[in-house]
């Protein structure tokens, strides 16, 4: 009987095995053929994906079931690049670099009166010790965030602010998103380079100056952390919460779709001037 289980098992295995395909490559600048780091790749919303490391590799899993899906290859700064799975697979197949096009786009111009401007915190300040936020699952790309209302136009963004429960890898690498809303959730990044960055705080305070990065919006944005890094199995980083007023969002990978948590709310906000 024993041998019959352990037979079944061997077989269940070998199936699982062949159900699906690893995927690996790097992302290259298809003009200087320097590698690009920290590119979102995954399968179009669904729960498959992954970043590409800070020397353009990236390596991911695909099931059977999603072979007549479209892959999603983006980056800030590149054209995004959408082939069938089973192409994409067979492409990388072939050869395991993928060159990425520039993508070049004039910033619009501000002009800034002689007035002096107004400085105020937006979105969820909370400072909360007992209720811990942080990332759903350790998957490269997953990410959260809150809406941050705009009230002027145009808003310049002065710096990125949260308060951190918790943190036991203060080098661990993150990506600040900064996106436009359509239809209640995030649509496009409306930033024009990565905005990469450690929490270097364990305890207390966090805040992130986003002056050199000159952005400005004029309407509501969602402003979100993304995991860019592999943690280790037992580091642990939380955010302050709050449970009224400021819904969450999440996705759990590159390219997955965006959920909204309920009334919790993750404590994110923004110094800005307008």
């Amino acid at each position: 009987m024993m041998k019959s289980i352990f037979t079944i098992t061997v077989l269940l295995f070998t199936c699982s095995i062949f159900s699906q395909k690893v995927v690996s490559g790097t992302i290259v600048d298809s003009e200087t053929n320097e590698t690009i780091p920290y590119v979102n790749i995954g399968i179009l919303k669904q729960t498959l994906g992954t970043v590409s490391n800070e020397s353009g590799k990236f390596e991911f899993e695909v099931q059977n079931d999603f072979m007549k899906d479209t892959i999603r290859v983006s980056s800030i700064g590149y054209k995004t690049i959408s082939l069938v799975a089973s192409d994409f697979i067979e492409k990388m197949r072939v050869d395991a670099v993928l060159p990425l096009t520039a993508d070049v786009t004039e910033l619009n111009e501000v002009t800034i009166t002689a007035r002096e401007l107004k400085e105020k915190v937006l979105g969820n300040k909370a400072r909360s010790k007992s209720l811990k936020l942080g990332f759903s699952v350790n998957e490269l790309g997953n990410e959260l965030g809150i809406k941050i209302n705009i009230k002027h136009n145009p808003t310049f963004l002065k710096s990125f602010n949260t308060h951190i429960v918790l943190n036991t890898n203060t080098s661990l690498k993150y990506r600040l998103n900064i996106y436009s809303i359509k239809n209640g959730l995030p649509d496009k990044k409306i930033v024009n380079e990565n905005i990469i960055f450690p929490i270097d705080v364990e305890k207390g305070d966090f805040s992130l100056n986003l002056e050199k990065y000159r952005i400005y919006v004029e309407d509501d944005i969602y402003c979100t952390i993304e995991l860019i890094e592999t943690p280790n199995e037992d580091d642990d980083i939380g955010f302050s919460g709050s449970l009224f007023g400021h819904a969450m969002i999440v996705r759990t990978t590159s390219q997955a779709e965006w959920e909204k948590v309920g009334t919790i709310g993750v404590g994110f906000n923004c110094t800005v001037k307008y």
